[in-house]
């Protein structure tokens, strides 16, 4: 017999590239960065498989944002688990109705203007999908509220993006724009929604809302489990900075790892904008705290690799050696991996310009140390067990043709660690930069960024291929499906290359102006 149809008064739904079943991290980061030029069936079928969903079309894995609006939902709203239901793109049409009263959409590129992302589109052809496939969701959603009047509400990580563009998000339909964690002001928004009553149509949550989190309720996509909410450093291209970083509890994380292994989630990440400062206070880590939560964790059952994202230098400093082996030995479960990776920022070799885009990011240290702080960083997380992963920001606000030159030497002395390094361009999330547009695009590249660009690229050609597989073992994934994503690189290490010798090329010509690489023939061109 078939279980009755849902009738949810609040539908929760991410778009596509947030909807995929991925295993492992940078499956994941390596969706969200495509563009058009990927053929949509490939990224369907293959790159972005479908999440599956139960018959009622209950999403069996959601975005953890959506999970935790969801449970706190139930919670602090009052709604019962008919009332609030996670459903992904494919099966929202089937539960509109006139039952319905809010859609609330989730997104962290709306319309394509994430650092990482703008520089993969300067490279590529075509759009993002993160942009196009957001775009067709709000779409569809503004076609069926001609029907069934409803109210879009618009957040996750691309909020910023509608409220700094609100045509555009006119133009897709969206009603309400709410900024920031939605335990802090989420739960009587939707209230006053559900009753009718006037709200904003700009919400900013500028707090963590830490106190009001409630454990999860369904797995989340990769297993992901939050560790600590905000950073606090000051970032002038994050939406973290002005947050202050706050930890949950290891109860709460515990109940969440716990919620995924037992809906069959073996490969996890956990999620914070500094895994090593979990605990601690201000810019200090906290080994204890750190090691105790780690130790709880390695007594729950059927979990086979842990991934971590985010570390700040800093905190990698203020650990010992033996702390790093400590946590390094921790961190591994059923499936070993060699290349357990950790996302750091390192933005430039200038200190003095990193610290006047990022006035905490350096703290407790002295800027004109950063660049040697980098080296002694990477080399602690090498010898014990960790890999990094290095960001380096071409275009920040007052930067200068020496800046570039000194990053450029200090990635090449990192070549022969084991690390990759991504170059990324600068792309502000503060309105006024965004009104000048002081953004970085490839118009503004000169040949000083293209070499530094392209340097990067061949250490990561290097050394990004075993990192993938190596993370794809551990998480499970097939082996036809870790071979077919080899090819698919080495082709794409072509590719880059053929790019790269095409615009030196032409850069030796005198035709070509000094001021940038704007006529050099861009592959997308």
């Amino acid at each position: 017999m078939s279980p009755s149809p849902l009738h949810p008064s609040v539908i929760l739904v991410a778009d596509r590239t947030l909807s995929g079943r991925y295993r492992v991290l940078f499956e994941g980061i390596f969706a969200t960065m495509q563009t058009t030029q990927a053929p949509e069936a490939l990224m369907r079928h293959f790159l972005t498989p479908q999440v599956s969903t139960d018959a009622q079309g209950r999403a069996h894995t959601a975005a953890l944002g959506l999970r935790r609006i969801e449970s706190s939902l139930r919670t602090d709203a009052g709604l019962t688990p008919d009332d609030v239901v996670c459903t992904t793109p494919e099966r929202l049409a089937n539960l509109l109705g006139p039952w319905v009263k809010l859609v609330l959409f989730s997104s962290s590129d709306p319309l394509g203007q994430g650092m990482s992302n703008t520089t993969t589109s300067n490279f590529w052809k075509g759009e993002l999908y993160t942009r196009l496939w957001t775009r067709q969701a709000l779409h569809q959603l503004k076609a069926a509220k001609q029907r069934h009047p409803f109210k879009v509400v618009f957040g996750g990580a691309g909020a910023w993006q509608c409220a700094a563009y609100p045509d555009r998000a006119s133009d897709l339909g969206i009603d309400v724009i709410y900024e920031g964690y939605f335990e802090e002001a989420g739960p009587e928004l939707i209230l006053d929604l559900l009753e009718d009553r006037p709200t904003n149509s700009h919400i900013v949550a500028a707090k963590t809302g830490i106190e009001r989190v409630r454990p999860i309720c369904g797995a989340s996509m990769m297993g992901i489990i939050e560790l600590s909410r905000g950073c606090g450093r000051g970032c002038r291209f994050c939406s973290m900075a002005s947050r202050g970083m706050k930890h949950l509890s290891p109860d709460l994380i515990l109940a969440d790892l716990e919620t995924n292994l037992s809906a069959g989630v073996r490969a996890v990440v956990s999620g914070s904008e500094d895994f090593f400062r979990y605990g601690g206070t201000g810019a200090r880590p906290d080994f204890e705290a750190l090691h105790s939560l780690l130790t709880q964790m390695q007594q729950l059952k059927g979990l086979s690799f842990m991934q971590i994202d985010h570390g700040n230098i800093t905190s990698v400093l203020q650990l010992t050696d033996d702390q790093l082996r400590e946590i390094r030995r921790l961190l591994s479960w059923e499936q070993p991996t060699r290349y357990l990776w950790v996302n750091m920022g390192v933005e430039s070799a200038n200190g003095r310009l990193v610290a006047a885009n990022s006035p905490g990011k350096i703290a407790p240290y002295r800027p004109e140390d950063w660049a040697d702080m980098v080296r002694e960083a990477v080399n602690r997380m090498n010898r014990t067990g960790f890999f990094p992963v290095i960001s380096v920001i071409l275009g920040l606000p007052g930067e200068q043709p020496a800046d570039v030159a000194a990053t450029l030497k200090l990635v090449q002395e990192l070549s022969s660690r084991e690390v990759v390094i991504f170059p990324i361009f600068y792309e502000p999330i503060l309105l006024q930069e965004i009104q000048a547009r002081q953004r970085f695009s490839r118009e503004d590249m000169r040949p000083d960024h293209l070499e530094l660009y392209r340097t990067c690229y061949e250490i990561n050609f290097k050394r990004v291929p075993k990192l993938f597989y190596d993370n794809q073992r551990a998480g499970g994934v097939p082996w036809l499906k870790r071979a077919a994503l080899q090819a698919m690189g080495r082709a794409e290490i072509f590719n880059w290359r053929m790019t790269f010798r095409r615009l030196e090329k032409q850069l030796q010509s005198p035709a070509v102006p000094e001021a940038g690489v704007a006529a050099l023939g861009k592959r997308y061109e």
